[in-house]
């Protein structure tokens, strides 16, 4: 017996629907998204994805964003992020204007025919990051816009998606940026970068609070080996300005760790102070660290929030409503530059005292080799540390290779930097 028109339909038509969705698969539009992302007021250093999606290999792409400049401040691109950190490109270029609040990139990936060196993105693939920082007036619970679109400055750049060089109509999806009511502890470098030799390098503390802040502590871990506690300060922050009446700290330099407690109202008349919830950043407190002399190479350096060593321990917590919070945390990530790092004697850098290091002493200070370079470290010739070159550096060093005689100055026998300033260079 023959089967029905409609039982053969019921049959088919899960393989008419599948066949149906690949036919729409294949006919989607290539796509540029920008993904949402939360942030609290005043947070810097935001990165936020950019999406694309296309079913023909992608020759190139251009994006374009604007925003509210008075909300969200753009800084850029990342290149690194994303698929473009891991692939090479024929041409990149882009643009930012802060107060427009429109940002544009140009990249292409295969400007030659036949293009066989075009981006496949057939699933949504992370192409980079839009960088941008967030105004510290930003409302909680509210939302703004990060629009892409079809046209931004001068040369309105549109949003698009290239196949084998050519614009093809993309879909754009723009994203959201929501405003969390979060308390945040953030901890920063206020340089960004420290050297060797310096003193009292400065780490704010920074809160924003959602709630009027009765007190706080703050536990910092550091590598010992890279830093040495000097001392903590409130002085012009809110701390001080509230009228802080419980401020304590103690550290220990061999564990890494520094802790800072405190109270705002713990004596009579109990008026109640507190840190207001003010809607925006404000300063707690400011940390001062040394950078460890010995230090000889360049690193880089977190200094962390995070629960102090031995008994009690204390956390990272804000006191609101008598209650201990946990906020969000933010670390700070420091560079630190070993420069000018030598080995006393050690005229050719190796790291290394031989005859070699006697002849290029003798040779510069004689000046018998015109077109020889000169070392790029004066510092290491004066062997004696007396704060010139002369004949007696080189015997110095003579007489402790071949004869048992004094060794250099420090830095010897490990290399350092010059513990005896003096007006001789050194550019290592």
């Amino acid at each position: 017996m023959l089967p029905s028109i409609s039982s053969l339909l019921r049959n088919l038509l899960p393989i008419i629907l599948v066949l149906q969705g690949v036919l729409v698969l294949e006919a989607q539009s290539p796509s540029l998204r920008v993904e949402d992302v939360s942030v609290y007021p005043g947070q810097s250093g935001v990165t936020t994805p950019i999406y694309g999606l296309s079913s023909d290999p992608v020759s190139g792409f251009q994006i374009a964003v604007s925003v509210d400049p008075d909300r969200i401040l753009l800084s850029g691109f990342d290149l690194e992020a994303g698929v473009l950190g891991a692939i090479n490109v024929d041409f990149t270029d882009s643009f930012v204007d802060i107060v427009e609040g429109e940002a544009g990139l140009v990249v292409i990936i295969d400007s030659e025919a036949p293009f066989d060196t075009s981006l496949p993105i057939s699933t949504e693939t992370h192409l980079v990051s839009l960088a941008f920082d967030a105004a510290d007036w930003l409302i909680p619970s509210n939302q703004e816009l990060i629009s892409i679109e079809n046209a931004v400055g001068t040369a309105a750049l549109p949003s698009t998606i290239l196949v084998e060089g050519t614009e093809v109509t993309t879909t754009l999806e723009n994203g959201l940026l929501s405003v969390i009511e979060q308390n945040v502890l953030i901890a920063e470098s206020t340089t960004g970068v420290a050297q060797l030799g310096d003193t009292d390098h400065e780490i704010s503390i920074r809160g924003y609070n959602s709630e009027d802040l009765q007190g706080f502590s703050i536990s910092l871990v550091y590598d010992p080996l890279v830093w040495e506690y000097s001392h903590v300060s409130i002085e012009g922050t809110i701390t001080e300005t509230a009228g802080a009446e419980f401020v304590e700290e103690f550290s220990n330099d061999a564990e890494g760790n520094v802790v800072l407690g405190v109270l705002l109202d713990i004596l009579p008349p109990y008026s109640g102070q507190v840190i207001p919830a003010t809607g925006i950043e404000l300063e707690l407190a400011r940390f001062y660290f040394d950078v460890q002399p010995d230090l000889v190479e360049s690193t880089i350096s977190v200094i962390e929030f995070s629960p102090s060593v031995g008994s009690p321990t204390v956390d990272n917590v804000f006191v609101i409503d008598n209650q201990s919070i946990q906020p969000l945390k933010v670390d700070a990530v420091i560079e630190v530059e070993a420069v000018n790092i030598f080995l006393r004697g050690d005229a050719d850098g190796d790291f290394y005292l031989d005859l070699s290091d006697v002849i290029n002493n003798l040779v510069f200070m004689t000046g018998t080799c015109p077109e020889c370079p000169d070392p790029t470290c004066l510092k290491a010739l004066d062997v004696n540390d007396n704060g010139t070159i002369d004949l007696a550096d080189g015997i110095q060093l003579v007489n402790y290779l071949y004869i048992f005689g004094p060794p250099p100055a420090a830095p010897f026998p490990e290399p350092g930097s010059d513990p005896t300033p003096d007006s001789l260079t050194c550019q290592r």
